[in-house]
């Protein structure tokens, strides 16, 4: 069986466009002599559509353009797997299409239904056989690798987690000299076709990097990362078949992955937008500047422009200086990328307020003019305007920029501000695009500094409050700010396990309280792409929430789940109670009948009393079946009475009025 991965990159829904293309896969993975030919899963509804699955319009053009798809392709004896999410039971359901023969059959489904006098679970991975191949699906390939039935040849996963630079494994083939899949796959001991997706869906961001293993882990093929492509591949279950070469398999690298990433969700989301321009604010540091490299690498230098915009707020010779530095360093960016820098200036913002400008409000001030002057040069120039905001801006001072361009792109949103060095280390080897002494240390800790300054106005402090807790901040390190920050939003630990807290509790409780008082001016800011284990939009607070973390203070971390299992011992314990309190009223109405005294009832209910009667009735037991063995030894007919019967107990004489006890003890058992 031949199976083809077609590792395609189309408008997210565009199911005209989408279908289209599937034809023309079909009809070259038809000319590679392919079986099988299998889709990316986010390429129509993308991996969280909300409520769009539960709309019945779109559930019906979606199936009406896929009948049309398999009727195209009926005559050209290719089976195809098309990951759709259709809704089950108020909720989305990852579901494969298999189009064959002129039909569209959703596998999960038709399992369901083929199994309903024998329920089972519609995430269990459903087989299908194809030109004499049993092939399993699933969309989760490491919970379900052990679950694939028996008897299978091949397993297609379909990954549905974009990329993630913190889990190397959504790099595909690129994790694989790493370690991932390799195990998963030989303990199943059968061959796996994983059909990654490329291009940028909604939020999320894949890297491509399809590839097929064969029974004992070893990679047979490979498509490219970050472009498109169609690999087809025989699947030969035990046969030999020659295997790729570790250094033929490409090495993971974090920046560089997180930078393709990047700069494929912002060539796809401009793409989206109906546009295929940029225009990028400058502001001369390190931010803005790394955000035009990366425009020029995702669209080109002449699809995008540059803005820089004179805010003229200096006051003194310091001031001035670095404003004057500045706009060097963004005529040095511009001329470095080759794009077009348009300079505008803006009015005294004093003069124009009619009052004096605090220092503390010229960054919140500057930030609403440049947002202006940002988003009537998007509209001009017909150009989606990008913001060089990250998640460290989103986390401390999202209400201080909810002035710019609402319409804007954030591509950095999901990446910290102490990441973004490395990431221009790295984009600097192949080109020097942005100036070297941006590319340090002291340029982070400048917009680190500035950043903190801005997100401490926020806090309802008065001055000298105010002047405490921008000290604590500041003499925190840009990396450990941003390592406490990761631990908090995207780990989700609490105060006392941040690695800050130790060095710094009061710094560690401050973050705790920022990220909280921006969470309404998160929701205002512009989209970004989801590469981290949890970004902002995928964490989400309630906006009037008045409670901050601010520890334990040395407690015992309180859970319902112990406070359930306290309660269920308390009940367990009055059980007992009421069991023992029902024992003793059944025994006392039993020793009532048997005329027993009160001693005799508290040594029939004492724990001895119980014990003897549990040895008696053992004994008994054994009496009981050696007298049985005895008689069918001896022929005779255990109806015939006990009395004369060898070996049978005797009869128990007391020789005592009723109530008394017997000799050794009362008998309970005998004497009934």
């Amino acid at each position: 069986m031949k199976l083809a991965l077609a590792q395609i990159d189309a408008r997210l829904g565009d199911l005209d466009g989408i279908c289209a293309r599937l034809e023309q896969q079909v009809f070259l993975a038809g000319e590679a002599g392919a079986d099988l030919l299998c889709l990316p899963a986010p390429l129509f509804a993308g991996v969280m559509p909300g409520t769009l699955v539960d709309y019945p319009n779109f559930e019906h053009d979606l199936l009406h353009h896929l009948q049309q798809v398999a009727t195209a392709i009926s005559t050209s004896g290719i089976a195809c797997l098309v990951p759709v999410i259709l809704p089950l039971e108020g909720g989305p359901l990852f579901e494969v299409m298999l189009l064959r023969r002129g039909n569209v059959v959703p596998l999960r489904l038709t399992m369901i239904a083929h199994h309903e006098e024998m329920p089972m679970s519609p995430w269990a991975p459903p087989v299908f056989e194809v030109a004499g191949a049993r092939v399993a699906v699933t969309f989760d390939f490491f919970r379900d690798c052990s679950d694939v039935p028996h008897g299978s040849d091949l397993v297609v996963y379909f990954p549905v987690q974009g990329y993630d630079a913190s889990n190397e494994a959504t790099a595909a083939v690129a994790s694989v000299n790493d370690g991932y899949y390799r195990s998963e796959v030989e303990r199943a001991g059968l061959w796996m076709a994983c059909m990654a997706p490329v291009g940028g869906f909604d939020d999320s961001v894949f890297t491509g990097g399809s590839f097929v293993m064969d029974d004992s882990g070893r990679v047979i093929a490979q498509a490219p990362c970050f472009e498109e492509s169609l690999l087809v591949q025989e699947i030969q279950r035990g046969v030999h078949v020659d295997a790729l070469e570790a250094h033929e398999l490409p090495s993971y690298h974090k920046e560089t992955w997180l930078w393709e990433s990047l700069r494929l969700y912002v060539r796809d989301a401009v793409e989206a937008a109906g546009m295929n321009r940029a225009v990028v604010s400058l502001t001369g540091d390190l931010q803005s500047s790394l955000l035009a490299a990366l425009a020029v690498d995702a669209l080109g230098s002449r699809n995008v422009l540059g803005l820089f915009v004179d805010c003229g707020d200096a006051q003194t010779p310091e001031e001035e200086a670095r404003a004057a530095v500045s706009a060097a360093h963004v005529r040095d960016v511009s001329s470095r990328l080759h794009i077009r820098l348009i300079e505008r200036s803006a009015p005294d913002l004093s003069r124009l307020l009619d009052r004096d400008v605090p220092a503390g409000s010229s960054y919140k001030l500057n930030r609403q003019v440049e947002g202006l002057f940002l988003a009537d040069t998007a509209q001009e120039q017909k150009a989606i305007p990008l913001v060089a905001l990250t998640k460290t801006d989103y986390a401390l001072r999202a209400n201080a920029a909810v002035s710019l361009c609402r319409r804007a792109l954030a591509p950095f949103g999901d990446v910290y501000l102490s990441s973004l060095e490395w990431l221009a280390r790295m984009r600097n080897q192949t080109s020097a695009v942005v100036p070297d002494e941006l590319v340090s240390l002291a340029s982070v800790e400048r917009s680190m500094k500035a950043l903190l300054s801005d997100a401490v106005e926020q806090l309802q402090f008065d001055e000298v409050l105010l002047q405490r807790a921008e000290q604590v901040l500041c003499k925190v390190k840009p990396g450990d700010i941003d390592s406490a920050l990761l631990e908090h939003v995207d780990n989700n630990r609490v105060l006392e396990d941040l690695s800050l807290f130790v060095a710094s509790p009061e710094a560690a409780a401050l973050l705790m309280m920022l990220i909280r008082c921006n969470e309404s001016g998160r929701r205002l800011l512009p989209s970004v792409p989801i590469v981290s284990a949890r970004s902002f939009t995928e964490r989400m607070w309630p906006v009037s929430l008045a409670w901050s973390d601010l520890g334990r203070h040395g407690a015992e971390p309180l859970r319902a789940l112990d406070f359930a299992e306290a309660e269920y011992r308390r009940l367990e314990k009055h059980g007992e109670k009421r069991g023992q309190q029902v024992r003793s009223e059944v025994m006392g109405m039993i020793a009532s009948v048997l005329g027993l005294s009160p001693e005799q009832q508290a040594e029939f209910m004492s724990d001895e009393g119980q014990q003897r009667m549990r040895d008696e009735l053992q004994e008994l037991e054994g009496n009981m079946s050696e007298m049985l063995r005895r008689m069918a030894e001896q022929g005779s007919d255990p109806s015939d009475g006990f009395g004369q019967t060898p070996g049978a107990m005797p009869p128990h004489d007391f020789g005592q009025m009723p109530g008394s006890m017997p000799p050794g003890g009362f008998n309970f058992f005998s004497l009934n």
